[in-house]
């Protein structure tokens, strides 16, 4: 979508958004320059509202899209952010700053003299594929295989062959992720925006079991398929969240025997661990957890740490580990914040 055409849009949202709660709102346009909406308040006087958009805003990019938009606002207007998705984290963040600002999703924000409004509003009826970003499940896995070596130009049927997917799947997935300016026209990711983007879909299906695989246990860990040995060029269960970070060298603190968590290949991996390590009843009896990965190239690219680390488990790359700590607002981002793997791995949120 052109500048000005998500200009126009965002435009008719945000009058849209108004007049949906019940007050009236115009378009006003002065020669030469952006149209504005014009908010009527109940006792006649007008606010002017200058628009700005954004495909779609995180926490990490607020700081700089604030510094933009104050020095491109203008006159006596007050300014209203209108993007397609702002995160939780981002909405809180925007707020906090003193910015206005619309959800696509359905909710406005906006606050003037005389005037708050903190409110759901109806969402778009059917967002276009450009407002995706990230479009369905070839959109998350294309966009983890672009994070893992951010600097690597991907092509399409680079991307197909690595992803198993059909090349025409791959070009749609590459139009959506560029058209929310989420890659560059040379398909190399933008970062931190991708990365965080990917967060908001990262929902592995997990269960917590009652104990973990250990020594002793053959029949058992092969029905588990755990995959030890050729660990790097096997697909297998690999070690993810907490612990592995630690092992990563990130700046958390846990104590012995903090329950690891682990993913797996696919759903009957999942079951069969659940039948055969036993279901926790109780987080005080959880032993472990383990995850369906979300894509293959979590438990397909592992790593084996045995070299430089104190940890037998094979563990997920730092980008899988890191996109498990963002879920976790608080203590995660804290972690985040303050890790840069090592080389060769890339920092990327």
């Amino acid at each position: 979508m052109r500048p000005a055409e998500r200009e126009r849009v965002a435009l008719d949202a945000i009058i849209a958004a108004i007049t949906a709660l019940g007050l009236a709102a115009h378009t006003h346009d002065e020669a030469g320059q952006a149209p504005d909406a014009v908010l009527v308040l109940p006792g006649g006087s007008t606010l002017v509202i200058e628009v700005k958009s954004a495909a779609s805003v995180t926490a990490d990019s607020v700081p700089a899209h604030v510094r933009r938009w104050s020095q491109s606002s203008e006159g006596d207007a007050t300014s209203v952010l209108v993007a397609d998705r702002i995160t939780e984290a981002a909405r809180s963040s925007l707020s906090q700053a003193g910015v206005n600002w619309l959800d696509l999703r359905g909710h406005l924000r906006l606050m003037a003299p005389g005037l708050f409004i903190d409110s759901d509003v109806p969402a778009l009826a059917q967002p276009s594929a450009e407002r995706q970003g990230i479009s369905g499940q070839v959109g998350v896995e294309l966009s983890a295989l672009l994070l893992l070596d951010p600097a690597r130009t991907v092509g399409v049927r680079t991307a197909a062959k690595s992803l198993s997917r059909a090349p025409s799947s791959i070009s749609e997935a590459f139009s959506a992720l560029r058209a929310a300016g989420l890659v560059d026209s040379e398909n190399r990711p933008s970062v931190p925006g991708l990365f965080w983007e990917l967060a908001e879909h990262w929902k592995p299906v997990s269960r917590d079991v009652a104990s973990v695989p250990g020594p002793g246990g053959e029949r058992d860990n092969a029905a588990l398929r755990l995959g030890m040995d050729d660990v790097e060029s096997t697909v297998g269960w690999a070690l993810t969240d907490t612990v592995a970070a630690m092992a990563y060298e990130a700046p958390v603190s846990i104590r012995a025997g903090h329950p690891p968590d682990f993913y797996v290949p696919d759903q009957s991996t999942l079951r069969r661990a659940v039948q055969l390590l036993g279901p926790a009843t109780t987080s005080s009896s959880r032993a472990g957890r383990v995850r369906v990965a979300p894509v293959s190239l979590v438990c397909a690219r592992r790593i084996d740490a045995t070299g430089w680390a104190n940890e037998h488990w094979p563990l997920t790359n730092p980008l899988f580990v890191a996109l498990d700590l963002a879920q976790d607002p608080g203590r995660g981002r804290e972690i985040l914040d303050g890790w840069t793997p090592r080389k060769p791995w890339n920092r990327v949120w």
